[in-house]
């Protein structure tokens, strides 16, 4: 692998982030972008993700993550709460297909009806 090496930043390094669950793991030696810009502190997109929920999705589980209600788009303002579901408990629970990456949003308010008697995970 070849990095073109920015004149102003170098390697031009961003801390990576999971897209699920938000944990640093990772560099990535942007090197030189156009107009020679610096890279941003973090970087994340839907395929960047921590070994953890790499194997939570490769085992067959959707993830749902909580947002703040009234949150919409690519990158909704999470909670910090998240579930991952086993494909039959998705299907027993709603009608709507798996999602696309086996990655679902959900606002605070249906979040907690659904799963307030859930103790989730704070490692």
């Amino acid at each position: 692998m070849n990095i073109r090496l920015s004149k102003k930043h170098g390697v031009n390094p961003s801390l990576m982030y999971c897209y699920i669950c938000g944990e640093e793991f990772g560099v990535a030696l942007v090197g030189r972008l156009p107009g020679d810009e610096e890279a941003p502190r973090r970087m994340t997109n839907t395929n960047t993700l921590c070994e953890r929920c790499r194997k939570v999705i490769d085992n067959g589980a959707i993830f749902i993550i909580e947002v703040k209600d009234g949150e919409s788009g690519n990158n909704p303002l999470r909670t910090g709460r998240l579930i991952g579901l086993k494909e039959a408990a998705w299907k027993r629970f709603f009608t709507a297909p798996i999602p696309d990456g086996r990655i679902s949003f959900m606002e605070n308010t249906p979040y907690e009806m659904l799963f307030s008697e859930i103790e989730h995970d704070t490692d």
